[in-house]
């Protein structure tokens, strides 16, 4: 085994961040910071410079340039206002989107010749909407908008109306925080993240904020593939103070004839999305306890149960097809060895596996192997089978079939005729019934589909008919005969080429694909809502290409890429990356349960 140190103390650091867990990060200059908020953390309530009123006599670049940056004060719109003429201030709407440019196009703000017009023209990094969802800008988008500038009053004064707020990418860490506001997936099994961004405030002002967002229901991003167990017309009456770590909610009548199912899971719900305000909240409901008239605060801990993470310890078990085709367990040990234990007790073992598939709990799998020259998928055990009558259940499938995935809920999915005009999407439930969910990807081919635990999110690696990959989440939600259907796509945007893998990850989503054209294909990561693209920490001192990548949400999953070589390399938690002997005969195509 080889073992290569990743570098210094920068790279560290950023994993001591980046193992934390998080929803969303704060897209900076260059590479872009994450910016966790999955762990519990009193809130920095970093405001940044407050908005400046315009100087007497200012000329239209100086307005402008003051405009910008009163514009970026999410807490005093009334400040910006003043640099408006009264009509334009009037229709103004800066809560309906955020504009991220780059701030460091030199050429940002020109004065069109012969005119008091100020264009500002920049690189788009972004934008997030009016509930806080952000997207990715494509690849060589451009913000442009002509800031008209006339006399009010004997004051220049901007008089065209900006769509909502431009903000330059360097003003961000001070002014937005990434959070998440959680909700139930289709059983009410788990919670589903749905990550957004609020101005940075004290603790109790954003613990209103995100409890308020909360109540609002889901954003479009996940629509209605989850659910809330608060009733329509649900509010917080008055404000959630925080003190001493503690927060209050205080819930509004509506709320009142919940079951205690239902009690139960809007409990976790705000628990979830106050956890990085606090880990003690009190939810009353006309001064009652919401679950089981609780006089006191309710712990976290109580609702760890729901965690979109799924912390069960197999879910850090590496699993693979050995380049014989056969299926095996791998025990990564970055001190030492790597051990292959092929899994020759499981009945899929008599199957040349082409790819596989492991539950989250490690006790079942499927394969994709072949019967008179076509694919199928076989469902088994991995364990012995205890008599003859266990035996190995067959999915039949058309054409190309991607490799099989797993939700915590042990439906298996199942994405068959990839290479045809109509891709076919359906889940295997445990109890072996079928169920087609409508699915259409436009003309393009998936190469790759992984399902979160939840069951309600799909990551996908689609080809266009150009041959370029593209990275997409997309959201299975129902239709109005209550069919499901893969919807909601929203494409990450992720800044690499020739694109090959993606899996979920504890911090977000791991891509495998190369920065520029002629570079090396190296693993990346990238936020679930596509903010923050950068390389994972340690590889970028790393030769290897990745080909494909293994990861999955438990915070305990190693990282794993297989190169274009069949090489497995693995890293640890202190930033090494290791490998196999060059010379090695055996090779193993990675994945972890999912």
């Amino acid at each position: 085994m080889r073992t290569r140190r990743a570098g210094g103390l920068l790279a560290a650091a950023l994993v001591a961040v980046l193992v934390a867990g998080g929803c969303a990060s704060v897209p900076t200059e260059g590479q872009i910071r994450n910016g966790s908020k999955n762990a519990a953390a009193a809130s920095g309530g970093r405001v940044g410079v407050e908005a400046q009123a315009p100087r007497t006599n200012a000329k239209p670049m100086a307005l402008v340039s003051g405009f910008l940056e009163a514009m970026s004060d999410f807490n005093s719109y009334d400040t910006a206002r003043q640099y408006m003429t009264p009509d334009a201030g009037a229709q103004w709407r800066p809560e309906t989107k955020i504009s991220v440019y780059d701030q460091s196009s030199t050429k940002a703000l020109t004065q069109l010749p012969g005119s008091n017009t100020i264009r500002l023209r920049a690189p788009l990094v972004g934008t997030i909407d009016e509930r806080g969802s952000w997207s990715s800008a494509p690849r060589g988008a451009f913000v442009q908008f002509d800031f008209k500038v006339a006399q009010a009053d004997g004051q220049f004064r901007v008089s065209s109306v900006p769509p909502g707020v431009f903000l330059g990418n360097n003003q961000l860490e001070s002014r937005l925080e990434p959070y998440a506001l959680y909700y139930a997936n289709r059983d009410r099994s788990m919670l589903v993240p749905d990550p957004i961004f609020l101005p940075a405030l004290p603790a109790g002002q954003v613990a209103t904020r995100l409890v308020q967002e909360l109540l609002k229901g889901p954003t479009g991003r996940l629509g209605n593939g989850v659910g809330t167990a608060a009733p329509p017309g649900t509010q917080v009456n008055v404000s959630v103070p925080v003190e001493l770590g503690e927060a209050t909610v205080e819930l509004s009548t509506a709320a009142a004839g919940l079951s205690a199912a239902d009690r139960t899971v809007l409990a976790a719900q705000i628990m979830w999305t106050l956890r990085p305000i606090s880990t003690r909240v009190k939810i009353t409901v006309d001064g009652t306890g919401l679950v089981e008239s609780n006089d006191d605060p309710l712990q976290f801990t109580t609702y760890a149960q729901y965690d979109p993470t799924v912390p069960v310890p197999q879910m850090k078990e590496l699993y693979g097809v050995l380049n014989t085709g056969k299926i095996a367990r791998a025990n990564l040990d970055s001190a030492t060895t790597i051990g292959i234990t092929p899994l020759d007790k499981s009945r899929l073992f008599a199957f040349n596996a082409e790819s596989f598939a492991v539950n989250l709990r490690g006790s079942y799998g499927a394969v994709v192997t072949r019967t008179d020259g076509k694919q199928v998928v076989a469902y088994g055990s991995l364990d012995e089978a205890e008599d003859d009558n266990e035996k190995v259940d067959f999915v039949p499938a058309v054409g190309t079939v991607l490799r099989p995935s797993f939700d915590n809920q042990e439906n298996l999915w199942i994405l068959d005729r990839a290479d045809s005009a109509a891709p076919r999407l359906r889940f295997r439930a445990r109890d072996g019934k079928l169920t087609d969910v409508r699915a259409d990807f436009q003309g393009r081919t998936p190469v790759q589909l992984r399902m979160a635990p939840d069951g309600v999110r799909a990551l996908l690696v689609l080809r266009d008919k150009a041959g370029q990959n593209s990275v997409v989440t997309r959201t299975i939600t129902t239709d109005d005969a209550g069919k499901l259907q893969l919807t909601q796509e929203h494409r990450l945007e992720v800044p690499l080429y020739d694109i090959t893998d993606a899996t979920w990850n504890q911090v977000g989503i791991l891509v495998a694909g190369r920065p520029a054209r002629n570079s090396p294909r190296q693993p990346w990561l990238v936020n679930v809502d596509g903010s923050a693209p950068r390389i994972v920490p340690g590889a970028s001192n790393n030769r290897f290409q990745a080909l494909h990548v293994a990861s999955n949400p438990n915070l305990d999953t190693l990282p794993v890429v297989q190169d274009t070589e069949g090489v497995t390399h693995w890293q640890s938690k202190d930033l090494n990356w290791s490998v196999l002997d060059d010379d090695q005969q055996v090779k193993i195509d990675p994945l972890y349960p999912g």
